[in-house]
């Protein structure tokens, strides 16, 4: 594996210490909402809030950069030029005990100088705090009386909103790392709101990191988010060529390695082999481990390898793939030039992949 590969993989990357010790903390989340340092970034059904309009680079610019399904956007925007919409502690106190809002602590950023105090950052999750149709303007009438519009309604007028795996590559390692983080837990947030043991509803626990179950007779159960664990692969075979697929639910021309759901009671290595089996025929050898990436898409974790291929005849099961081809690096450098391929966006493990295999920048 080339040196710096994990350093590129940019939903692993954060410069947030999650301060994990203090989570337990009663009544944390309350302290940190009275500190003039704390920062908030606001979360809504899995999209981010960024400034709005921000410099040249609008939300539809950004869109869907890294989903084979939906049309590709006509560029990606460069590093740096997209940041996180984020508000002070005081502008967002008023949404604490609203029905609905959900409160976590990401964690302290520490790299803000060397006389400077650690700040704080929340992520608040707006998605079941907006208690008025979204599509319902917020009129100029309101602001005669703001208090009657709420800050999670402003919000959805106020920001632009990204999702994450077109934010991430435009966007610094901080601001991904807070990012990704805020998505993962809130979408588990909103997709477990009751107990699956008993049906009972649940509470946010451990600044946000967890749910309690609220039936009397669970009171010291906890929950903790599920992750999903998803191997990815690259097909080398004997020729250095690598084998890339194209499956029955993506858009035209769009090509990526194998990739596929562990199984229970299914080692990660054996999920590989069986993947690139029923996938496109192909039998493996060797597997080395390359490494993983958060994918809260919404709750898997992507765990790389790089696979030998033992034969090259390739089969595709015509349900899940439709078509599979091996590739010589000068074969795939032309294919990606002409608009032939196209490949996962920057965001994705995938992308890290192929351009580890390749040796550099592919397009």
């Amino acid at each position: 594996m080339e040196t710096g590969f994990m350093d590129r993989l940019l939903l692993a990357q954060t410069t947030i210490d999650y301060d994990v010790d203090r989570r337990s903390e009663e009544g944390l989340i309350g302290r940190l909402l009275a500190s003039d340092r704390t920062r908030v970034v606001i979360v809504d059904n899995g999209l981010v809030a960024v400034p709005k309009r921000f410099g040249s680079v609008t939300p539809a610019a950004l869109d869907c950069t890294a989903d084979p399904a939906a049309p590709r956007p006509d560029a990606e925007a460069p590093v740096g030029t997209v940041r996180l919409a984020t508000v002070s502690a005081a502008d967002v106190r008023s949404e604490e005990h609203r029905p609905g809002a959900l409160f976590v602590y990401l964690g302290l950023d520490r790299e803000v100088g060397p006389s400077a105090q650690p700040v704080p950052y929340l992520a608040l999750d707006i998605t079941r705090a907006v208690d008025e149709p979204r599509n319902a303007a917020v009129g100029a009438d309101h602001e005669l009386g703001r208090s009657a519009v709420t800050f999670s309604q402003r919000a959805l007028r106020d920001f632009d909103w990204v999702e994450l795996r077109s934010f991430a590559p435009c966007a610094s390692t901080r601001d991904a790392g807070l990012a990704t983080s805020a998505v993962a837990i809130c979408a588990w947030h909103n997709q477990q709101r009751f107990c699956p043991a008993c049906g009972a509803p649940v509470r946010p626990a451990l600044a946000g990191w967890a749910q309690a179950c609220t039936n009397p007779a669970d009171a010291d159960r906890l929950l903790f988010p599920r992750i999903e664990p998803a191997v990815i692969t690259a097909i080398v075979d004997d020729e250095e060529r690598i084998l890339l697929q194209h499956n029955t639910a993506w858009r035209e021309r769009f090509y990526s390695v194998s990739a596929g759901f562990v199984e229970a009671g299914e080692s990660l290595e054996h999920a590989v082999r069986r993947e690139a089996h029923e996938e496109v025929g192909v039998e493996l050898d060797e597997v080395c481990y390359l490494g993983s990436q958060p994918w809260p898409f919404p709750a898997s974790i992507m765990l790389g390898f790089r696979a030998h291929a033992r034969t090259a005849e390739v089969a595709v099961d015509h349900e899940e793939v439709a078509a599979a081809r091996w590739f010589t690096r000068e074969d795939l450098a032309r294919a990606v030039a002409s608009g032939e391929v196209e490949l996962p966006g920057r965001a994705s493990i995938a992308r890290h992949m192929i351009e580890n295999w390749y040796g550099g920048e592919i397009g």
